[in-house]
């Protein structure tokens, strides 16, 4: 998700309106109020810019910077930051099981000069599907970060429940019978 997003920022911020020479300050907000989507996002930025040689800083209000310097102002609004384990890909019967996950994103995007006038107004939507392991898919997922963690599919009730009964059931009986037949 962050190499998506990053990429697709890095594609708007060089658009041919867009001076680069200048400061860029970012003023990054969440639909849900999520201070971690937050974090993340400016983390995103940081690292893009880092890689691009830009000069950046980040805004605490949307009043930004004094009017008396020249500077780009972006705005970037983050819609939706979503993880999802949609279906069982691997189901063998008490063998290998994965999941399919799909990790996606939606931010708008709005960059103008300090005097208002706006050169880019857009939106980054990514999506990324993979296969993870359903044992150890809590390993693909990040405390810190809300958006990264969801429910997986169930496991069917017969392999969970009826198939462990069974077997203990069968195997009490084998070792009553192995007794039964040995003391007789």
């Amino acid at each position: 998700m962050e190499q998506d997003i990053s990429g697709e920022l890095e594609t708007i911020l060089f658009y041919p309106d867009v001076n680069r020479d200048i400061q860029f300050v970012f003023y990054v907000t969440s639909v849900s109020k999520d201070k971690n989507e937050k974090k993340f996002i400016e983390s995103v930025i940081k690292k893009t810019a880092d890689k691009n040689r830009l000069k950046i800083s980040f805004s605490k209000d949307e009043q930004m910077l004094s009017t008396d310097s020249f500077y780009n102002k972006v705005n970037i609004g983050i819609i939706k930051l979503n993880t999802a384990y949609t279906k069982l890909v691997k189901n063998k019967f008490l063998g290998d099981k994965s999941i399919e996950r799909v990790v996606s994103s939606e931010l708008s995007i709005e960059i103008s000069t300090n005097l208002e006038e706006t050169k880019v107004k857009d939106k980054i939507l990514t999506s990324y599907k993979g296969e993870i392991p359903y044992e150890s898919y809590e390993n693909f997922e990040t405390g810190e970060y809300s958006f990264t963690q969801s429910i997986p599919p169930n496991i069917s009730w017969f392999e969970t429940i009826i198939f462990p009964a069974v077997i203990v059931t069968v195997s009490a009986a084998a070792t009553i019978l192995f007794f039964i037949i040995r003391s007789k």
